[in-house]
């Protein structure tokens, strides 16, 4: 292994879509699709939240909201409080679909995540957030 190849960033980001591609290929979604799925099952929410929320930009979560609605899995509104803004939540057979995906997302996590003690895990999603913390900071430029 090269030093390149030790470098964290490196092995997080090759991990990142190792992981992705694999889960993808587990459920037979894209990770976008997936991501909205079990998004919506916390109940109607905003376009623009759900961009914020998924990191994804308002194109590519238009065009993927449009095709769920088309398939019967969503459905929109526009905000009563704020026509400018449009809801999405799912519908009987998008809640359906998300629960189901739920559950095989929990076993693929089990299997991804088997060997790995529950310290180590709650040790690495402490350095996750901390990294996700720092690089909040380095977008925003500010002094810590």
């Amino acid at each position: 292994m090269t030093s390149f190849d030790k470098n964290l960033l490196v092995q997080l980001s090759l991990t990142c879509t190792d992981a992705k591609r694999a889960f993808s290929q587990y459920i037979g979604l894209s990770q976008t699709r997936s991501q909205l799925l079990l998004s919506l099952l916390h109940g109607e929410i905003s376009h623009a939240s759900l961009q914020e929320r998924l990191v994804i930009d308002g194109a590519t979560l238009t065009r993927e909201i449009k095709q769920f609605e088309a398939e019967g899995i969503v459905s929109r509104r526009f905000d009563p409080q704020d026509n400018r803004y449009t809801l999405v939540s799912l519908t009987a057979a998008g809640t359906q679909m998300a629960t189901a995906q739920l559950e095989v997302y929990q076993s693929f996590q089990a299997r991804f995540l088997e060997g790995i003690s529950q310290e180590e895990q709650d040790a690495m999603l402490s350095v996750l957030e901390r990294i996700r913390a720092n690089i909040r900071w380095a977008e925003e430029g500010e002094d810590s």
